[in-house]
């Protein structure tokens, strides 16, 4: 493995670094928090003019189809920042699940639509108390006097609000299933979901809504195409929450050389120092373990355990090291005014995004025994 970057590399960390910085600071963050949009259309026009909307699709349908360690940079950038895009929703996984399993006109439409920036697409999958296997999704399609029918609701829909289309996913016998929904269509309705981390969710409810058999795309290999798609998506989560850590771990550290307790600067005091200095050190190794599981996947090699170990390690070490920044902050960490709270929530909502902790260990569990 490599383990320095290439030049261009470094300047697309540096161009995104430079991006977030100018259009998605913390300020923006709070502004956009339990919004509609729900992100800022600002920032969301430099993704695209910069295109990185097609960092994931085939040059064919006019993206740049980088490599995953390429995607690792970007997405470290988004967690430093707290950024918040339907990009992973609409650009990784819905552009993954169109260019696996679409027809050749779905890919064409769709794809070159999503790198356009004209369509964002999003994901209908979880519903209420189901769980992340496949098991857990019972959404099934009526069909009546020749027509497809879609009745009931889905939960956690991210950016719902403003996506043009989403990917509904049902049941039907023993396989998954999935039905292209234009989000205009009459007989939806959305409802926000208050999360803590005050991101985009919302319960989309579909009251017979007629889905056209030629939106209609059925796999025998979904669940298997599903999983690779996920392993990507959590490798990406997992630099985001390398990237978040890291900068709430040097808010922390900059407070402790500034607030003063019985005469010194509370940094100097070994308690602090050596918080800081392991969150400094499992930072580092859970952004190794992500380039690697980044590098695997562009050498073809499997990822399904390294992928789960990545997320869980850096989430988990994220959420570790945004309550000890809060700590180190005293009381006043605690309140909204102060900015250690919003990496902890965002922490705490990446734990659970794309698989939990019991399932990702549940993962690794069947992996290592198998």
């Amino acid at each position: 493995m490599e383990l320095q970057f290439s030049e261009e590399q470094v300047l697309l960390r540096n161009t995104i670094e430079k991006m977030c910085v100018d259009h998605s600071d913390l300020s923006t963050l709070r502004n956009i928090e339990d919004s509609n949009v729900g992100y800022s259309e600002d920032f969301w026009n430099q993704i695209i003019n910069l295109g990185l909307t097609g960092i994931n699709i085939p040059k064919d349908f006019g993206g740049s189809d980088m490599g995953l360690l390429d995607q690792v940079i970007l997405y470290e950038e988004f967690g430093r920042a707290l950024s918040l895009s339907p990009h992973m929703t609409s650009s990784i996984i819905c552009s993954s699940l169109i260019n696996k399993l679409g027809t050749t006109e779905q890919k064409k439409e769709i794809l070159e639509e999503i790198v356009s920036g004209k369509l964002v697409m999003t994901l209908a999958w979880l519903e209420e108390g189901s769980s992340f296997y496949k098991h857990g999704i019972s959404f099934e399609l009526i069909k009546r006097n020749g027509d497809i029918y879609a009745n009931g609701k889905k939960h956690m829909v991210p950016y719902a609000s403003t996506a043009n289309k989403m990917l509904l996913l049902f049941k039907e016998s023993d396989q998954i299933g999935i039905a292209i929904v234009n989000t205009d269509q009459s007989g939806i309705s959305l409802n926000y979901q208050h999360n803590h981390a005050k991101t985009s969710l919302y319960e989309v409810s579909f009251d017979d809504v007629l889905i056209e058999k030629s939106n209609i795309i059925n796999s025998k290999k979904f669940w298997e195409i599903w999983l690779e798609i996920a392993s990507i998506a959590q490798v990406l989560i997992a630099a985001e929450a390398s990237g978040g850590a890291e900068r709430s771990l040097f808010i922390g550290r900059d407070y402790s050389l500034e607030r003063e307790a019985f005469g010194q600067k509370i940094g100097s005091f070994q308690s602090i120092a050596h918080y800081l200095a392991d969150g400094f050190v499992e930072v580092e190794a859970n952004k190794l373990m992500t380039y690697e599981a980044a590098w695997s996947y562009d050498k073809n090699l499997d990822i399904s355990s390294l992928s789960a170990l990545a997320k869980l390690q850096a989430c988990r070490s994220f959420r570790e090291i945004s309550a000890t920044t809060i700590q180190i902050y005293g009381g006043m960490g605690f309140t909204t005014e102060a900015d250690p709270q919003l990496f902890f929530k965002r922490a705490k909502h990446l734990q659970n995004y794309m698989w939990d902790e019991p399932y990702l260990e549940n993962q690794i569990e069947k992996n290592f025994f198998n």
